[in-house]
């Protein structure tokens, strides 16, 4: 938020440092920030058991299979 301020009075430097320093490395020790199966889960308002169903599989990373098969198309 503060880059879009363009308010010269707030300097944007410390918070990439923050973001560097701080957030770069607990992103490594533990998973956070948007996963995009829970993701398709909430936009087609499905409870997410099959998002974590995904993600413990083989195919974790298969994002427009997984939404293919909760949407119920196949557009190829």
């Amino acid at each position: 938020m503060i880059g879009f301020l363009k308010n010269p009075k707030y300097d944007i430097r410390p918070v990439l440092d923050l973001i560097s320093k701080e957030y770069v490395p607990l992103r490594d020790k533990m998973e956070w920030g948007y996963i995009i199966p829970y993701a398709i889960t909430g936009i087609l308002d499905e409870h997410p058991k099959s998002a974590i169903a995904l993600r413990e599989s083989d195919k974790k990373d298969n994002y427009r299979e997984f939404y293919e098969s909760l949407a119920g198309t196949d557009l190829d």
